[in-house]
């Protein structure tokens, strides 16, 4: 099983690895249900993995010459959609089919820019707020509505 946790911590700071299973447990105490229930099963060091959430997202272009960045390399987001592998295996076929289309190279990058930079600006920014909202447990937040709405972006031709 994998199980995620998203957890406000000033400064950013590193723990021991001796204590990431105890770290973990402390930081989902006040769950119940499934999690909570599994929660005192968390003991092994050494399958928690910590790491602070960090975002990259590039300006257009992507490009320079003949070369581009695609995936994580222009657009890491945090994992609170569930999309980053997904935006770039995108990345991956819509350049293949723009590599393979009209055009000089710099015409056919271009139109790879322009189906791929608000698609995934909008996995980015969304799956940042979803996090934001997370940690300051949000009551209001609509996780499920949000996670609907991207669901419909990203069954949307690319």
């Amino acid at each position: 099983m994998y199980m995620f946790s998203t957890s406000h911590e000033p400064e950013n700071p590193w723990f021991e690895k001796d204590q990431l299973a105890a770290t973990m447990r402390d930081r989902i105490a006040g769950i119940g249900g499934l999690v909570g229930e599994l929660r005192e099963q968390i003991t092994d060091d050494s399958q928690v993995v910590y790491k602070p959430m960090e975002v990259l997202f590039v300006d257009d272009p992507w490009f320079k010459g003949r070369v581009i960045l695609i995936g994580d390399a222009a657009h890491a987001t945090t994992p609170h959609l569930g999309q980053g592998a997904g935006m770039a295996i995108e990345d991956a076929l819509v350049l293949a089919e723009e590599l393979f289309g009209d055009g000089d190279l710099r015409t056919r990058l271009q139109r790879f820019m322009m189906r791929r930079f608000d698609r995934c600006k909008y996995i980015a920014e969304n799956s940042i707020l979803a996090g934001e909202r997370e940690m300051a447990r949000d009551a209001g937040f609509d996780r499920v509505g949000l996670t609907k709405a991207m669901l419909a972006r990203t069954a949307e031709p690319i």
